[in-house]
């Protein structure tokens, strides 16, 4: 599953189509809901978390491309990454629950090493599949900036 976003009116090639899939999405859209509520409505920020064709208009388009690259300026979406990253990396690990950590499957689909967790018996926890990278919010900005507003599908 994806977020395909189309822009309305787009001024350029950038501003025609940006994709995450849903692990890059969701913190990028979480980060962005932070970074602009007073930008955006509680509709708007609910509303994108799903890909059914909700629509941003240019306006304010426009302004969460201002307010990230400003935010990108200053360093401060570089200190987010840092902290979220750092976050996650802190997190212990977790017991498999496909071979209830004993690291050996003998099921229908695997006979021996557990496939999940590569039979050490842990694996590492969901939220470390949300990756977050500065790079990822700068294609935003500059997909927003140019897109004449936006299409979440």
């Amino acid at each position: 599953m994806g977020f395909d976003l189309y822009g309305i009116k787009a001024i350029s090639k950038k501003g025609e189509y940006f994709r995450n899939n849903v692990w890059w999405w969701r913190p990028l859209w979480v980060y962005v809901c932070e970074a602009c509520s007073d930008i955006l409505t509680e509709e708007d920020m609910n509303a994108g978390h799903f890909n059914d064709g909700y629509k941003i208009d240019a306006e304010k388009s426009r302004r969460i491309a201002a307010r990230l690259g400003s935010l990108i300026k200053e360093k401060k979406v570089q200190q987010y990454s840092d902290k979220y990253n750092s976050e996650l990396e802190s997190l212990p690990d977790e017991k498999c629950d496909l071979c209830k950590s004993t690291g050996e499957r003998h099921d229908k689909y695997v006979d021996g090493q557990c496939n999940v967790c590569a039979g050490r018996g842990k694996v590492r926890p969901s939220d470390t599949w949300y990756p977050f990278k500065v790079e990822n919010i700068k294609e935003f900005a500059k997909f927003c900036r140019a897109s004449g507003g936006f299409e979440i599908c």
